[in-house]
């Protein structure tokens, strides 16, 4: 695998996001004065939508949910090497815990990442598993170019062998923008 966090596999070819996600990232970091309001704006957030009963924004039925506020909801670690990256401590709310709060009622879950990269998941995964939705990676947060600002990440360790093998690892979603509950 290739350990670059710019690549993605995607059927077995390395994809590189897109430059101008990179660019932006790049820019925002090193924007005099970008503290205080600015900085809240740019706080990471994840929008919700598709099968769900709760909404912030009635409107376009979607429910999202800052940094801040996921990070309030109760936390779990996961220690884990992926294909990707060497062994470290992955940290970040349940998914179905996130689901719950946002009254999803579908059977599956459709991640998109910044990249254009999805991946379509069955919701009993999340109750069979705890799947979490890391922002922190051995106590730091995610950013766009190391996996962030979300990673969607497996117990691996505590998983059937049998169960990780294959195409599991492109259930593990880098660099979550939203997700679509079917």
């Amino acid at each position: 695998m290739n350990p670059d966090p710019a690549c993605r596999r995607v059927s077995g070819a390395p994809y590189r996001f897109r430059p101008a996600a990179a660019l932006l990232s790049a820019v925002l970091a090193g924007t005099p004065g970008a503290g205080g309001v600015a900085a809240d704006r740019l706080s990471p957030a994840l929008t919700i939508s598709g099968d769900i009963g709760h909404f912030t924004d009635p409107g376009s039925k979607t429910y999202t949910i800052s940094l801040p506020s996921l990070a309030s909801m109760p936390q779990r670690n996961i220690t884990t090497a992926t294909d990707w990256t060497p062994k470290g401590t992955f940290s970040g709310p349940l998914l179905r815990d996130l689901l719950a709060k946002a009254g999803a009622r579908g059977t599956q879950v459709k991640f998109y990442g910044a990249d254009d990269y999805s991946i379509t998941v069955p919701i009993a995964d999340f109750s069979r598993y705890d799947v979490i939705l890391a922002w922190r990676w051995n106590g730091k947060p995610l950013q766009l170019e190391n996996y962030g600002p979300f990673w969607v990440m497996y117990p691996i360790p505590t998983m059937p062998s049998d169960e990780t093998g294959g195409t599991f690892t492109s259930k593990l979603i880098w660099q979550v923008t939203r997700m679509e509950v079917r």
